[in-house]
């Protein structure tokens, strides 16, 4: 076989080249928003500027003029989500964030669920929002597919009113997340509606924190007034989506383009939610029916892990982060609030360290081996596990042999099984593990970020 002379080369590669980019201008053109070539186009152009995009670090981030100043109290619509299995979380959210709720108006926040009630908390009363009644009462939706929802719902809610509350709690253990996919659109259809001047609408789960002056930073430097859906990105290209439990931030601009001039949309939205895993995902397909995509340029910002096992990794140590998530229990919840309730200004995921006191990376050089603790956490695909390693000391040597890729490692005595990871969690005490970190490369990080708190 003979190869085409490289003259007719560089041509055939040119008319491949301008047919291509004739297809994509074709495709942008003239096909639907969500069309799933639109989608793998804009998939695919992400992920090659990403290549030669370093993410924003606090100190690129707060060089940026703030130009659209921005009072959380006032702006800001948070919409915090919950279940009757998990409500037992709302108060001690409320209190940790600072959010208002004041009986029958909005406040600054509005509850979604799938149960109404009344409670009470620092005198006011709270007011939850049953958003699935109303799909309940759709006779348009009992046809569908995916309308055994509706009628486990249903079968939850009598359950509650006869004041079998035991029953009810059993039945979400087993569905709540399928009741959970519904809550998403019409959730935020009635924060629209009882809040349409707010600037920014923030969903988060019943078991999210936000980090204020992480969050404050990020939307004085965005324009409301364009339509914006940010979040920590997940999904394939097809329906790429912002991670609800990493919260969720949607534009003033973005929700009047749906609620207001696309209502039209709705229906089959919540035909949709009758069968999507995910109600997430399906915030997302809505709002790409319209042209509005989520912009990932923000999603290393979002945090979907507790304090305790967040990844701290080497392109997100000088950036901002504004979320944390997986504090079940109430007084999880207290105690982040707790931690951050003083902590002023932007905070960087490399300033948790120091947060939670942990020792400075000097002596991590100058005692390397940590007893009972674990700076690796939960192993997954991106970590390099070595069996029958005899010691700590070969397990450091190892993270040593692999100075660009390892940040953190654990050997764990009882197996003998050395992790490497390209993170590091802060951790908590782990009897019979033995940990460090790669505190030469840390520091060498750690150089390039600005004092941003």
């Amino acid at each position: 076989m003979r190869w085409p002379r490289p003259g007719r080369m560089r041509r055939l590669v040119s008319v491949t080249a301008l047919c291509l980019l004739v297809w994509a201008i074709l495709c942008w053109t003239f096909l639907p928003y969500d069309s799933p070539a639109v989608l793998w186009l804009r998939f695919v152009g992400t992920r090659f500027v990403s290549l030669f995009r370093a993410p924003v670090s606090a100190k690129d981030w707060l060089s940026i003029e703030p130009r659209f100043p921005v009072d959380l109290d006032v702006d800001v619509a948070f919409i915090a989500k919950t279940g009757y299995g998990t409500h037992g979380r709302l108060l001690a959210q409320l209190d940790a964030l600072g959010l208002v709720v004041d009986g029958d108006t909005a406040g600054n926040t509005v509850i979604i669920a799938d149960f109404a009630a009344e409670l009470q908390h620092n005198g006011h009363k709270v007011v939850v929002h049953d958003v699935l009644a109303p799909l309940a009462r759709d006779k348009t939706l009992a046809g569908e597919k995916g309308y055994e929802r509706i009628v486990k719902y249903n079968d939850m809610t009598e359950a509650i009113r006869s004041g079998r509350s035991e029953e009810a709690k059993a039945a979400t253990k087993s569905f709540g997340w399928e009741l959970d996919a519904l809550k998403f659109i019409p959730g935020m259809d009635l924060a629209y509606q009882r809040m349409p001047d707010k600037k920014w609408y923030i969903m988060v789960d019943d078991d999210t924190y936000l980090v204020q002056g992480s969050l404050r930073a990020m939307l004085d430097r965005l324009d409301p007034s364009v339509p914006a859906y940010l979040g920590n990105g997940v999904g394939d290209f097809k329906g790429r989506f912002a991670h609800g439990g990493s919260a969720v931030i949607i534009s003033g601009a973005a929700m009047s383009l749906l609620f207001d001039q696309n209502r039209d949309l709705l229906p089959a939205a919540y035909v949709s939610s009758l069968s999507e895993t995910w109600g997430d995902k399906l915030v997302a397909t809505t709002f790409q029916k319209m042209g509005v995509y989520l912009d990932e340029r923000f999603s290393h910002f979002f945090n979907g892990e507790s304090p305790s096992i967040t990844r701290i990794r080497a392109d997100r140590l000088c950036s901002p982060i504004i979320s944390f998530h997986g504090l079940a229990r109430p007084e999880q919840m207290a105690e982040v609030g707790n931690q951050f309730r003083h902590v002023r200004g932007l905070v960087t995921w490399g300033h948790l360290w120091k947060l939670y006191g942990r020792p400075d990376m000097e002596e991590y050089i100058t005692n390397p081996i940590r007893p009972d603790h674990d700076h690796v956490g939960r192993p997954d695909e991106a970590t390099m596990d070595i069996f029958d390693v005899g010691s700590a000391e070969r397990c450091l040597a190892s993270c040593n042999g692999h100075y660009k890729t390892c940040l953190a490692w654990t050997w764990d005595s009882t197996n003998n099984v050395c992790h490497l990871s390209p993170w590091i969690i802060i951790g908590e005490v782990s009897p019979g593990k033995f940990s460090g970190i790669n505190a030469a490369r840390v520091q060498r990080l750690a150089g390039q970020c600005t004092n941003a708190k």
